[in-house]
């Protein structure tokens, strides 16, 4: 019970010097002794709240404390009206309340309901006192909520660093699996044959066949120069993308992010030429990110589609869209279409969102 005691926040010990005000009533003669034990009780009840790890015990010491309050504002002083700080500080800082449909936070405001309604129906109030009252009230009440408010927003603030940072992780492991994947298709067969032509040349070369050994040099020299050019089409291709990889990669970080998507790719067999799928796979990315990052969407739809002339994207969702157009947004993807005298436009900027680019459609020849 000692260590319990002792793990309290000062801050909440330091609220109890304001117990001054009631007790001091009992002191000097005010209030009968009796008032001092309901004091106690309350003291109890607070430290009881925030020791027990016992949930029905906790239920319990609230509902002391609730009554405590309504009722000495009721029927002793209306200052006691101020002790609902004590309850608005174990809403934020114990209960750790995150939504203003909680169950403490209903019975929080009930008390207060209860406390003007009991002093409006049985007890005659000048209309000063019922403004002082409700004007205490309202205070306390807009200072709960709104440290309430900034909980709520630092949570879901947390929650979307997460998912950004698994959204992150998935991109690195999808570019490391492409990497790992281009370099044993294209050069794990090829050391393995410089290793068996490595062989040969010496066994030959022990031989004395000289020519032999002539020849599988030169084919190792003329691999090894295949290897080069090998090397440097890989890296070339990790510059690009490919619409395929970057439709799957997109969809992974939509699911992470808890967001239904439905695609409609016609670009199947189409044959782009390597710069505008390159461009239009980082565009499509792009797009998507801002859907996690702004739209606080539950939906999203991509559509690619081609005419004889265009490639068209087409993303749209059921997010809370954009502010009135000012015609800097997307800049970024404006940037990207530029070079090929492509378009983006805002088709509708809620419900849905929707937003188009458009590309000039060219086939590999």
């Amino acid at each position: 019970m000692l260590e319990r005691l002792k793990s309290i926040h000062y801050m909440f010990w330091a609220s109890l010097i304001f117990m001054l005000f009631p007790i001091l009533p009992v002191v000097i003669g005010e209030l009968a002794v009796w008032h001092l034990l309901v004091d106690i009780l309350f003291v109890v009840t607070y430290l009881g709240v925030l020791i027990t790890k016992n949930q029905r015990l906790s239920w319990l010491f609230w509902g002391i404390m609730l009554v405590y309050v309504v009722g000495n504002t009721a029927f002793v002083a209306v200052n006691y009206i101020w002790f609902f700080f004590f309850l608005s500080n174990l809403l934020i800082y114990h209960f750790g309340v995150r939504s203003f449909n909680s169950l403490h936070v209903r019975t929080f405001l009930l008390a207060q309901f209860l406390v003007v309604g009991q002093l409006l129906i049985f007890q005659e109030v000048e209309v000063e006192f019922l403004v002082y009252l409700l004007g205490i009230i309202t205070f306390i009440d807009l200072m709960t909520f709104g440290l309430v408010r900034i909980r709520i927003v630092e949570d879901l603030k947390e929650a979307q660093a997460k998912q950004n940072a698994q959204i992150n992780l998935l991109l690195a492991e999808n570019e490391r699996s492409r990497i790992g994947q281009d370099l044993h298709d294209n050069l794990g067969h090829t050391f393995a044959m410089l290793s068996v032509k490595t062989d040969l040349a010496l066994q030959l070369f022990q031989m004395e066949a000289y020519p032999q050994v002539e020849k599988e040099l030169k084919e190792i020299h003329q691999i090894s120069k295949d290897s080069m050019n090998e090397v440097r089409t890989i890296v070339e291709n990790l510059k690009s993308r490919t619409l395929a990889s970057e439709l799957e990669t997109v969809k992974k970080m939509l699911e992470i992010a808890g967001i239904e998507v439905q695609v409609e790719n016609q670009l199947d067999k189409a044959s782009l030429t390597q710069d505008v799928e390159s461009t239009a796979s980082m565009i499509l990315l792009e797009l998507v990110t801002n859907i996690i990052k702004h739209a606080q969407a539950s939906k999203a739809y991509l559509k690619l589609e081609r005419t004889e002339k265009e490639l068209i994207l087409t993303v749209s969702d059921d997010g809370c869209g954009f502010a009135p157009i000012k015609g800097d947004e997307f800049h970024t993807v404006r940037d990207r279409v530029l070079p090929f005298s492509g378009e983006v436009s805002v088709i509708s900027q809620k419900h849905p969102t929707e937003v188009q680019v458009r590309l000039p459609y060219k086939e590999r020849n």
